[in-house]
């Protein structure tokens, strides 16, 4: 099986993008699709701040929800902040959708599209304990590498949607990281 990664946003996405070919590259095996609109595994990792962030994950979507009501076997995911903020409602506008999940289950990702297989829609947007990713993140570039210190953030400032979307402020073991 193959899969495809779109990514928009910040470099938490970019991290997390990594780490999600992380767990279905070295978890999964799973390989990168040479042809992203034939992968078997469609995720986008979504950013909530860009002008008209939710309508372009919507237009994004109609491609893949077209290739499912075809009878195209295909797993579809909704990760990231547009994730996070519309949850349940972005399913119920595009059913198509098999998995809308948080940046916080990142990690859990073979979990949750094992449930998929069963032919199950998941949406996990929950506010949840991070769990450490032990998973290898397949990295973008040779020499840099996003290394999540910290996720979320406990602020609350009137510009910004962290707490929101990334959840509570969770340090990761110094141990973890180096």
């Amino acid at each position: 099986e193959t899969y495809h990664i779109a990514t928009s946003g910040c470099q938490m996405n970019v991290a997390d993008s990594e780490r999600l070919a992380g767990v279905l590259e070295n978890n999964l095996n799973l390989s990168v699709a040479e042809i992203p609109g034939k992968a078997d595994i469609v995720i986008l990792n979504t950013c909530s701040i860009r002008d008209h962030a939710e309508q372009k994950v919507y237009d994004a979507l109609g491609p893949y929800a077209a290739r499912k009501r075809r009878g195209e076997p295909l797993a579809l995911v909704v990760a990231g902040c547009v994730a996070q903020q519309e949850g349940e409602a972005l399913m119920k506008r595009v059913p198509e959708v098999d998995l809308v999940m948080g940046p916080q289950y990142v990690a859990r990702l073979g979990d949750l599209l094992d449930d998929v297989s069963r032919g199950h829609q998941v949406v996990a947007t929950d506010p949840t304990l991070l769990v450490e990713d032990l998973s290898r993140p397949v990295r973008g570039h040779d020499v840099r590498a996003w290394i999540n210190v910290i996720n979320g953030c406990n602020e609350h400032c009137t510009y910004c949607v962290v707490p929101g979307v990334r959840g509570v402020e969770q340090s990761r073991p110094m141990e973890n990281i180096l």
